[in-house]
Order: structure tokens, then C-alpha cells, then sequence
């Protein structure tokens, strides 16, 4: 979920301070589609599965 936003390239499933505090941690994940995200895993939960 690696989007463009106006604070530039982020997660979206989470506020600008916090990406800013784990970007370094999160980044390999944004940049394997979302694999092995715990952020992203927690999304599909809420969503209800993998079906997008």
C-alpha cells in the first residue's frame, strides 16, 4: 500500500508520524507487494480475507 501522498511516498494504511517512525522497518514490505506486513495483514483482517 506504497502510494504517493502530498508527504510524499508512504504506507496508507497509516498516519504520516508513524510511517515516518517505521518506514525503515516497513519498507522491504511495501516493496514486496505487502508480504510478511503485519500493517497489511491487519487490513486484510478488517476487510475480511485477501479479497480486494
Amino acid at each position: 500500500m506504497l502510494r504517493p501522498t502530498a508527504d510524499g511516498l508512504r504506507c496508507v494504511l497509516m498516519p504520516p508520524e508513524e510511517w515516518r517512525t517505521r518506514k525503515t522497518q516497513l519498507e522491504k514490505y511495501c516493496n514486496n507487494g505487502g508480504s510478511g506486513c503485519a500493517v497489511y495483514a491487519q487490513y486484510l483482517a478488517k476487510r475480511g480475507g485477501p479479497h480486494l
